[in-house]
């Protein structure tokens, strides 16, 4: 919708129904994510710097044209959607002009649409995984009293860069052939009580979040009447792929349908400059814009294969134009053996059946739904020994590449999953070597959660926990104890684990109220030891995070000959205190960000000694600086700062690791922080 629309929408809704947005199109745009000439103005356009405190869901732009076939929608993004990966967008299509369709999200988001056109349909897609296409992508209708997922998109583009833009299509079938359409496109986050946080257009009477709580009030009012001229684009192949052992098939992809005379014809095409003969050609009966080629050999895994289409016409009868570009693609074919290490997470997690599945965001993998793609442990090839708890998976991969390098820079993420709803915490990430198609046939090994037998003890290591229990005043008859999250210690209430101040090794001195004890980890421990100290049998710091150490099995060991001897701390020291008389602090103290991993914000807390100038500062996993949170003179005591994941150049932050660092009067303190989306 123009500003001019949203004036006349002001003045009534006669003349808004009435009116049609000058800039739409006909024509057949190329879905690559550029804005084609057939688009004409934009039918919608937004101010920047109004996406909420979400840069990268800024939207800008809304443009809109059709062919014969197709709807087209190309929208801007004030922000670089590759180096964030992050946001969800959405177009909601109202066809009927009347109060029949959606008020309620299909995803469950916290909108409502208010005016007068309720949409029927629902186009939605994400940005998280690479390459970017209709996987990526869902098409959603409304039955009158409940949404309903109809498949895909029919075509994506993207481009991105300091403005981004996202191009989609849908068949004019799937919409049930309007002449018109009110729109409206959208972002949100990734959480589903999450809101809308900008629109394409966003007049006073269309937006009213301010926060992800707030309820979004939508209005679907931009309206485009449909184009109609002569067709005189030639088509355009879009894509080529093979995905089926023994990959004696290709599934040609072109932008619009095509003639099934002319696309039935083999010798219209050429696979690998002739090498391999084409069968037969068959126009696929519910998608005129897909061929599927039967080949007289099968393709063999590496390399980059490539499709040359000559002679197809569209309906129109226009004729593919032989350039080597518009009417070639290309793509590597590999297959991928994945083999999952779950012993070590099997340790603590079995259960009489085990199954885990292979999730991911390049096709054939899919992150939904779940357990679609099963990893087994039973002696079959690819698996080479049943029940040694390696889940192994063969996958064959069909992916785009550049016809004239032969290169594929498409990075393969993936997860497992137990039991159908136990994820890894993170993604593993594949890429064929040099990122070209030279790899045909690969083995790719993990564990869950990245955690190797590396990451386990391999001797015993004897730990001396040191604790100054002085602001507490205890007596003789209080207990101070430790629990932990590995053998011997545990979590339960009462301790089992007790410290002493008692002057025997490894206390030094009696009645000092400095309470010590020996703890010994045994061989195959997890070298990251999570803890807490107990009074009374009362948690320290119950609601904050545990305290940690790592067992270094390549320097300490048992006592006697290397024990791990830790600092003196005091009890509740990086936390506020939930009893007794709060201490002076006498160190610089930063504890753990809550909460941690953190989606959309998170709070640092600090406690100064003194009055002091302090800063606080977030770092990426290269030691670069991503934003400073403090930069002043603060008063002694505590202090806290909430983070919304957004770094200086007001950007949101990529998932991963970071590091956030105190300094104040020459001491510093620092910790790790995890971003998920």
């Amino acid at each position: 919708m123009t500003r001019r629309l949203a004036v006349l929408l002001c003045v009534g809704s006669v003349l808004l129904f009435g009116q049609q947005a000058f800039g739409a199109g006909f024509g057949t745009p190329v879905m690559d994510g550029v804005l084609d000439a057939c688009y004409g103005s934009a039918e919608a356009t937004d101010q920047t710097g109004d996406g909420n405190g979400n840069a990268v869901m800024d939207l800008v732009q809304l443009y809109v044209c059709n062919d014969a076939n197709y709807w087209y929608f190309y929208f801007t993004i004030n922000a670089d959607i590759d180096a964030t990966r992050w946001g969800k967008y959405a177009i909601y299509i109202d066809k009927t002009n009347d109060l029949s369709g959606a008020t309620s999200d299909a995803w469950g988001r916290n909108v409502t649409v208010s005016d007068n056109h309720k949409p029927e349909y629902g186009l939605y897609s994400w940005v998280d995984n690479l390459p970017y296409d209709v996987a990526d992508t869902q098409f959603w209708v409304w039955g009158g009293s409940s949404w309903s997922q109809n498949g895909s998109l029919d075509g994506v583009g993207r481009s991105y860069g300091a403005a981004s833009a996202l191009e989609w299509k849908v068949s004019k079938t799937k919409l049930g052939s309007p002449s018109e359409i009110w729109c409206e496109a959208w972002c949100t986050g990734g959480g589903t009580s999450d809101n809308a946080q900008d629109t394409s257009n966003d007049p006073a009477e269309d937006w009213n979040a301010t926060d992800w709580s707030t309820t979004a009030v939508l209005l679907v009012s931009t309206h485009v009447s449909e184009s109609t001229a002569a067709d005189v684009d030639p088509p355009i192949v879009t894509g080529a792929s093979s995905y089926a052992a023994p990959h004696n098939t290709i599934l040609v992809e072109f932008n619009e349908p095509v003639d099934q005379t002319t696309a039935e014809t083999p010798g219209n095409y050429s696979v690998n400059s002739g090498t391999v003969s084409v069968s037969s050609a068959v126009r696929n009966p519910g998608d005129y814009s897909k061929v599927t080629l039967t080949l007289g050999s099968n393709l063999t895994y590496g390399g980059s294969n490539s499709v040359l289409v000559t002679g197809v016409k569209d309906l129109a009868l226009n004729t593919i134009v032989n350039n080597g570009v518009t009417n070639k693609a290309c793509f590597c074919l590999s297959r991928i053996v994945f083999k999952g290490n779950m012993n070590l997470h099997l340790r603590s997690h079995s259960t009489p059946i085990d199954t885990f599945s292979l999730e991911g965001g390049v096709y054939p993998l899919t992150w939904s739904p779940t357990c679609d793609l099963f990893a087994l442990d039973d002696g079959v090839a690819p698996d080479a020994v049943a029940g040694d708890s390696v889940y192994t998976v063969a996958v064959d991969f069909s992916r785009p590449s550049d016809c004239a390098t032969g290169t594929d820079t498409t990075w393969i993420e993936f997860k497992f999953v137990h039991q159908c709803i136990e994820w890894e915490a993170a993604q593993h990430y594949y890429a064929n070597p040099g990122l070209t198609c030279a790899t045909g046939v690969d083995t790719f090994s993990v564990w869950w959660d990245d955690v190797a037998p590396e990451n386990y003890t391999d001797k015993p290591i004897d730990v001396i926990f040191r604790v100054n229990m002085y602001y507490y005043d205890p007596q003789p008859a209080d207990t101070v104890g430790i629990n932990g999250g590995q053998y011997p210690l545990n979590w339960d209430v009462p301790t089992t684990t007790f410290l002493k101040d008692d002057g025997v090794y490894p206390d030094s001195m009696p009645a000092d109220d400095i309470y010590c004890g020996r703890v010994r980890f045994p061989v195959n421990t997890w070298k990251l030891v999570e803890y807490k100290f107990l009074f009374r049998n009362g948690y320290e710091c119950s609601l904050s995070v545990n305290r940690n150490v790592y067992l270094d099995d390549a320097v300490y060991d048992t006592v006697g000959v290397n024990p791990l001897v830790l600092p003196v701390v005091y009890y509740e020291d990086y936390c506020k205190m939930d009893v007794g008389e709060t201490p002076t602090v006498r160190t610089l103290l930063l504890e753990q960000n809550r909460p941690n991993p953190f989606n959309p914000t998170t709070t640092f807390t600090f406690t100064l000694p003194g009055a002091s100038r302090a800063t606080l500062t977030v770092y990426d996993a290269l030691g670069r600086v991503v934003k400073t949170l403090v930069d002043a003179e603060l008063p002694a005591g505590e202090h806290r700062v909430a983070w919304d994941g957004v770094a200086a150049d007001g950007a949101r932050v990529a998932s991963g690791v970071y590091f956030y660092e105190l300094e104040s009067e020459g001491s510093t303190k620092a910790r790790k922080l995890v971003v998920i989306y």
